[in-house]
């Protein structure tokens, strides 16, 4: 009898689903030798799960028609790096104000880079439409005077692994930086929904698949299966689902902890 652990998350629309080795059932699984890690590989793994966990958050709280904003700077007005901190979280103070009078609590997820480039932000957001004004109203009124903003509207396939990707590499020169004004590679509203894992022991006579079926209501996207090793070298598998029609289907998960169905 083989034995795995079954790990997973419900993130909005996209289900992330990993398959590992348990401790207490490896003996007798066959392992690769992993060695020792080179300060490069433990840098890219550090991104690889920093990148995994702002995709969580990124599914798990915003859709499609919600907001990739990147906030820009004149050429002559470009602040220091606390400077643009202090503006920017002006700028948030006045965002929370616009939404407040809505009706409609502020999301956010919010990386700041400077290296290599002008100072900028990108700003995840979630989209408001009072009736009269929309978040990108909101936006450029808080803005004004600084820089122009650009708006890209999420995509809709709701599957935002590789906007996370990319968040996370623009950050990784930067956050670490003794003179970084933030010491973290994003912050965050307080009321995102964290998404929280859940797993269980299951048991076959020849191990997972490493072609896995999608669940009903699901598709599979092919580019985002692995089947390979783990940090201790046994084998590891992660694949990402999304629901067929993620606008009818999602539910956004109440902050405080979410609930996942654990179906094969």
């Amino acid at each position: 009898m083989y034995r795995y652990k079954q790990i997973e998350y419900q993130c909005g629309a996209v289900l992330e689903v990993i398959r590992c080795i348990p401790r207490g059932s490896r003996k007798g699984v066959p392992r690769r030798e992993s060695g020792t890690k080179s300060k490069e590989e433990m840098d890219r793994a550090n991104m690889v799960q920093a990148a995994r966990k702002l995709e969580r958050k990124i599914n798990a709280n915003f859709r499609s028609g919600d907001l990739h904003v990147i906030l820009t700077y004149r050429r002559e007005a470009r602040p220091e790096k606390a400077e643009a901190q202090k503006m920017v979280k002006k700028f948030l103070a006045d965002l929370r104000g616009r939404y407040k009078k809505a009706g409609v609590p502020l999301k956010y997820i919010l990386v700041t880079e400077y290296k290599r480039t002008a100072i900028h932000h990108h700003l995840i957001i979630n989209m408001v439409n009072d009736g009269r004004q929309t978040t990108m109203d909101y936006i450029r009124k808080a803005w004004k005077g600084r820089g122009s903003p650009k708006f890209v509207q999420l995509y809709d396939d709701r599957e935002y692994s590789d906007l996370a990707k990319y968040l996370i590499k623009e950050t990784e020169k930067t956050f670490r930086e003794e003179d970084s004004p933030t010491k973290q590679r994003y912050s965050c509203s307080r009321n995102l929904v964290d998404p929280k894992p859940r797993s269980r022991i299951r048991k076959t006579k020849t191990g997972w698949s490493l072609e896995p079926r999608p669940r009903k209501g699901y598709y599979l996207i092919p580019d985002k299966l692995y089947n390979g090793f783990d940090r201790m070298g046994y084998p590891y598998q992660r694949y990402l689902m999304v629901r067929l029609d993620p606008e009818e289907d999602w539910e956004p998960e109440r902050p405080g902890g979410g609930t996942i169905c654990m179906r094969s």
